[in-house]
This record gives C-alpha cells, sequence and structure tokens, in this order.
C-alpha cells in the first residue's frame, strides 16, 4: 500500500513524495491512521522502522496553521535525537507554508533558547529539561497544545526524566499522548500510566530486529579483543561502521587503538560535550570517518545512514540495549550485518539472546578469516573456581597502589584497574602458551609413537 491508502491531504502526499517515501512501513501502516483520529497509543516497534513518520505525519497533518499558538510538544532523551527529529521536521515546512518548528535541547544557554518566543512555534521539539525550562515558567502559552510525545519513552524512564517531563506535561489539559519505544516493559507502563490512563492499546510490530539484519556470533578465540575488531574490520572491509562498547574506557581503548592504527575513526560516548558530539556527527555526514566507536548511548534512537555493519565489542549487562545496537544497520530496506564477539567458555548471555530468538550465524575468527564453527551449547553451571595465583597477584596491585600509609592517591581506582586488567591479560595468555605447549608435547609423543 502507498501513503495515498492512509486519507492524508495531498499537500502531505507531496511532501513526503519529495523527500522520497513512498510505501509505508508495516508500523506505519498501523499507527498513522489511529494517530490521525486523535488517540492516545503506546507504539512499540524495532529500531529503523520509521517510527519517527509516526508521530509527524498526523502532527503536522493536524496543525492549525491559522491559530499561532504552540500545538504539539516532542520529547526526546539525548541532544542527538531531539535535534535528529527536528531536521526530519523541517522539509514538511516546504508544502505546509507557514508551520513553524523550534527545536530546543540541553547545552544551549538559556537565554539563546528563549529569543524570539514572541511568535509562538506550532511545534516544540527538545530534551526534558530544557523543555521544562521553558514551558513550566510560561514562556509559551499551554492552553492549545493537543499532542505531546515521548520518544524512546524507556530510555527517558531510565534516565529519570519524566520528573522533568512532569512540569510541563501535566499543565497540559488532556492531550493525546503518542508514546514511542522498542520496548515496552511493565515498569514502564505503570510510568506512562498518570499521562495515558489504563488499557491504552499498544500497537506492536512483534518483531525486536529488522529482517534485514544478518546476526553473527563470532568466537574470537580468546584473542585480544582490541586485536580481533582489527582483524575483522580488515575481513568485512565495511563502509560504515558502528563499534560498541559496554563501557566508556573499552570505547575510548578501542578509538585509541584504531586511531593510533590510522583508522578513520570518531568516538560518541557520554564524556562528550554539545560541541564534540555535533562535530562528530558532522564528520560523519562529510564522510570524514567510517568507523565510530560507541558507548550504549549511541544505541537509541539515533539515525546515522548507510550503516553497513556493526561489531559488539562486548554484549551489555542489560540486553535490550543488543537490539538497539544491531538496528542501527539493516534501517529502511537496506541490507546490514551485526557481529557480536565472544568466547566459548563465556555464553550465559549470547544463549539468552539465542533463547530469545536472534538468528545467529556462528562464526570463528582466524586472524583476518571468517570460518564457520559449530553453534554453542547450554552448559551446565559449575562453581567458578578461584585462580590462586592471579587472585594473589591482584591483591598485590592493590596493596601497591595504595602505598605504605594506606591512603588513597589521585586516580588510584583507574590505575588499580588498568593494572588489574593488563595482569589477567598476561595471566590468561601464560595459560594460553601453556596449553599450547602441552598440546604440541602430545602431539609430538603421539607421533613418536606410531613413528
Amino acid at each position: 500500500m502507498s501513503f495515498k491508502g492512509i486519507n492524508l491531504s495531498n499537500k502531505m502526499l507531496v511532501s513526503l513524495s519529495r523527500q522520497g517515501f513512498s510505501t509505508p512501513s508495516s508500523i506505519q501502516l498501523r499507527a498513522i491512521p489511529k494517530a490521525l483520529k486523535g488517540k492516545t497509543l503506546m507504539v512499540q516497534s524495532a529500531t529503523g522502522t520509521g517510527k519517527t513518520l509516526c508521530f509527524l505525519v498526523p502532527i503536522i497533518e493536524k496543525i492549525d496553521l491559522k491559530n499561532q499558538n504552540l500545538q504539539a510538544i516532542i520529547v526526546a532523551p539525548t541532544r542527538e535525537l531531539a535535534q535528529q527529529i527536528y531536521d526530519f521536521a523541517i522539509p514538511f515546512a516546504q508544502e505546509f507554508k507557514g508551520l513553524k518548528i523550534r527545536l530546543f535541547k540541553s547545552g544551549e544557554e538559556k537565554e539563546n533558547t528563549l529569543k524570539g518566543l514572541s511568535i509562538a512555534p506550532h511545534i516544540v521539539i527538545g530534551t526534558p529539561g530544557r523543555l521544562a525550562d521553558v514551558l513550566k515558567d510560561g514562556a509559551l502559552s499551554l492552553k492549545n497544545v493537543k499532542t505531546i510525545v515521548f520518544d524512546e519513552a524507556d530510555m527517558l524512564l531510565k534516565e529519570g526524566y519524566f520528573a522533568e517531563i512532569d512540569k510541563f506535561a501535566l499543565l497540559v489539559n488532556k492531550p493525546q499522548y503518542l508514546v514511542f519505544s522498542a520496548t515496552l516493559e511493565a515498569n514502564l507502563a505503570h510510568t506512562l500510566e498518570k499521562y495515558v490512563g489504563p488499557n491504552v492499546p499498544v500497537v506492536n510490530e512483534d518483531i525486536m530486529t529488522s529482517n534485514n539484519v544478518k546476526h553473527y556470533l563470532v568466537d574470537i578465540r580468546h584473542e585480544d579483543k582490541l586485536v580481533a575488531l582489527e582483524n575483522l574490520i580488515k575481513c568485512i572491509n565495511p563502509y560504515l561502521l558502528l563499534v560498541f562498547a559496554s563501557k566508556k574506557e573499552t570505547a575510548n581503548e578501542a578509538y585509541a587503538y584504531l586511531k593510533q592504527r590510522k583508522y578513520k575513526v570518531g568516538l560518541l560516548t557520554g564524556d562528550l560535550n554539545a560541541r564534540e558530539r555535533k562535530n562528530v556527527m558532522k564528520q560523519i555526514r562529510n564522510d570524514d570517518i567510517f568507523i565510530l566507536v560507541c558507548s550504549d548511548m549511541a544505541a537509541r534512537g539515533l539515525d546515522i545512514n548507510d550503516v553497513t555493519d556493526v561489531i559488539n565489542i562486548d554484549l551489555p549487562n542489560n540486553l535490550e540495549f543488543y537490539y538497539h545496537r544491531a538496528g542501527r544497520t539493516g534501517r529502511f530496506n537496506k541490507q546490514g550485518n551485526c557481529y557480536t564477539f565472544f568466547n566459548n567458555d563465556q555464553t550465559a548471555k549470547p544463549l539468552r539472546l539465542v533463547q530469545e530468538g536472534v538468528p545467529f550465524i556462528y562464526k570463528a575468527l582466524r586472524d583476518d578469516e571468517l570460518v564457520d564453527t559449530h553453534p554453542i551449547e547450554k552448559t551446565h553451571p559449575t562453581k567458578r573456581k578461584v585462580d590462586q595465583e592471579l587472585e594473589s597477584k591482584i591483591q598485590k596491585i592493590k596493596a601497591k597502589s595504595k602505598g605504605k600509609n594506606k591512603k588513597v592517591k589521585p586516580g588510584y581506582k583507574k590505575k588499580v584497574r588498568e593494572e588489574i586488567a593488563k595482569a589477567k591479560q598476561k595471566h590468561r595468555r601464560e595459560i594460553i602458551k601453556k596449553d599450547i605447549r602441552r598440546q604440541r608435547v602430545e602431539r609430538y609423543k603421539k607421533e613418536n609413537q606410531n613413528g
């Protein structure tokens, strides 16, 4: 079905066609007609399925351009996502003459934010804190607001943003709420109930990741993860690659490693300020970098065009983020690949994803070559054996770092973590070397016996 079958105005159809949108996605077919009728909805759908159009199309269609008052509020959890939605919305103003849209995001001076509000925008898009600054003090009237959107609602909950949202959302008289998220867990549904009420219909696409993504589970055979990362990059030769790590420290290490080896690489973590993050996104758009190393903050909502591959150096503790990471590729009917590193003696998290239905293709990494390997199998839980030699080394590092007076030195925790990581890596290599020597001896004995 084309967008013509959704009963949209000619102006909207022309605008969508001009922007290259001709055929609605499955979730758009389900959500847009309901939203056009003014119904409050909660929408659960995989990333990359076109959720942004699900709320922009009905909002813009219902805007009264003759009414010079605020009529819709769109809330996003991050500056990058707010900017992305704003950039997505602006082209509609070419057909909808007089449509005014404002972006309010954290990281900007409040005085600059308030400039020009003597003429009210029809739509405001922003982060919770900055929207609260503008709306709670009456800088814009809320009397004509008809729709409020919560995008990536589970991230809004996780980051504790609903306290800020309450400062303006609860001042609006019975708006239509449009809630979008890749996941809708019980605690989120409970939090949303005070806004949307009980028993709100959930529009659900029933898939966790796009069908256009191939999922690979890659056994790196205890090789150093950064070495394995470079080997895999050489193997797959990506056009645009996102590398994910569950910790900022690991992301920083991967970025420094690839930078040292002269790759065109960028870094996106929570430690970067607004200007640094904006510069990274600009570098991607200008094709100045083809690898972006990210923490999980980048997995949510960001729409980076033409990502061909995703590599997970490790799996996140919250496995929901796996789906958000994988959802950065295979978007809008394009094909993508998601590679996840693991070692065959650490299979608990990969097995949980297998049980959830992720259709993994099993590979092993040998230098710069991916080879087929057998599926991982569920192992019976055993009590972890403490390596006394390694434990002794770790305790010596901790004691040494504190000094004789046992006073904590500056940067103590970071230094200890780094030294312990080096000790573990060295110890692991020693074990592998011993095992290799043992295998050689056994093979030598067997050859002599056969000889």
